[in-house]
């Protein structure tokens, strides 16, 4: 499976109706969202994050931070209410658009397309914080794997990342399960999405124990892996708290 498919969609939404492709409620269908109350849920999630890591004892420093799947911005505004600066970085260049007219922080705030399978758009060790949430899960697995190991090569040494992603049932790329996988979570996903008119988007998973490896192998250290929300046929979402070795 390849991005091109996320970013189409990603581009198609982010052009007609950006917020609520971001955080997807009925009332908000159609341009409904109210800006400020979209907005006030990102200061929200990020004051409860930082506030989590505390209790981990956990205490990034507030220099420069990293949003993955930054959207409309929804998150990278939050941030820089705790940090320096902060980095959105989307796939869509319609989301980057809209983000940028949403910006409230000139200069403290930027926007980056990134198309690509990797971050190759960001330096070594360059962030304190690598924050992501309902994103990966819109990238097929070796997409969101690579992600992963991204996050701690930008990462500074001793720097934080927390990133959300679902668990379910490891299937290897090249076997029979990681076929299937592929197909049904692939264009067998998006054929019935668009046959009940619905935006062709992509839920995926990645098993933890394969997350904890990812980890690992980019120089992390897993802190904490806390569930967010219930199980759905053996899927759960994970929030992952790792640091980065020195």
């Amino acid at each position: 499976m390849s991005l091109r498919h996320v970013r189409d969609t990603y581009e198609a939404l982010g052009r007609d109706d950006p917020l609520y492709a971001v955080l997807s409620f009925d009332f908000a269908k159609g341009n409904r969202w109210d800006p400020q109350a979209f907005f006030k849920r990102g200061e929200l999630e990020i004051d409860t994050a930082l506030h989590d890591l505390r209790q981990l004892g956990l205490r990034p420093v507030p220099g420069r931070a990293l949003d993955f799947g930054c959207g409309v911005g929804r998150l990278t505004q939050a941030l820089c209410s705790h940090f320096d600066s902060a980095v959105g970085v989307d796939i869509s260049s319609a989301m980057i658009e809209a983000a940028g007219r949403y910006n409230r922080h000139g200069e403290r705030c930027n926007y980056l397309l990134n198309q690509r399978d990797d971050l190759a758009v960001l330096d070594d060790a360059s962030f304190d914080f690598v924050y992501s949430n309902i994103s990966l899960q819109h990238s097929p697995p070796r997409a969101s794997e690579r992600y992963i190991s991204e996050f701690f090569r930008v990462l500074k040494p001793g720097a934080v990342a927390l990133f959300q992603l679902p668990s379910g049932p490891r299937h290897e790329p090249g076997t029979l399960g990681g076929w299937w996988y592929d197909l049904r979570r692939g264009p067998l996903r998006r054929a019935w999405k668009r046959l009940r008119g619905k935006p062709a988007v992509e839920m995926h998973w990645v098993a933890r124990s394969r997350v904890e490896e990812l980890i690992e192998q980019a120089g992390g250290r897993l802190v904490n892996v806390r569930q967010e929300g219930s199980v759905r046929r053996r899927r759960v979402s994970l929030f992952y708290t790792a640091v980065r070795g020195n």
